[in-house]
């Protein structure tokens, strides 16, 4: 499975590249599909995703060793949470997208792919395994109970 996420977050590397690279400086500053946001905000939104991934793993790690209650109850109080984070979800992707050059994003997606890549190696295949609950109500991609692996892989999808 290790093997399986590094592929994966290696061929994100080279789509987010190839993303940010077909763009023009023009094209990155126009209207996305999501007419509230440029294609440059679309794209710190997916730059922002991966940069949760310590943050969601560091979490996961503690909460999987804990009685699977602590982690039901610190999702329950997470989802009680859900309008501001639908509003920070909105505003900080207008808010990165005016503030990163092409540069930064490129630079910020390396870094935290660098930083991933190391961290999968290093983990225990078994730890992939481990979970927590999860504030199903902030993304459609997340469910009640997530693995590591599948927190891993989120920002993929």
């Amino acid at each position: 499975m290790k093997s399986s996420i590094l592929a994966e977050l290696e061929a994100a590397r080279l789509v987010f590249h190839a993303l940010l690279d077909s763009l023009s400086e023009e094209d990155l500053q126009r209207a996305s599909a999501n007419p509230a946001w440029s294609n440059r905000q679309i794209l710190f939104h997916m730059l922002f995703g991966f940069l949760l991934l310590p943050s969601l793993l560091g979490i996961a790690l503690i909460f999987s060793r804990l009685p699977s209650s602590y982690s039901r109850r610190f999702a329950a109080l997470l989802n009680r949470l859900e309008k501001p984070f639908n509003v920070i979800n909105a505003l900080g992707p207008q808010g990165g997208g005016r503030v990163f050059t092409r540069q930064g994003l490129r630079s910020s997606f390396d870094w935290v792919h660098t930083l991933m890549m190391k961290w999968v190696q290093a983990l225990p295949e078994a730890e992939l395994q481990r979970g927590m609950y999860y504030p199903a109500r902030w993304d459609p991609l997340f469910r009640d109970y997530m693995t590591i692996a599948e927190i891993l892989r989120f920002p993929m999808r």
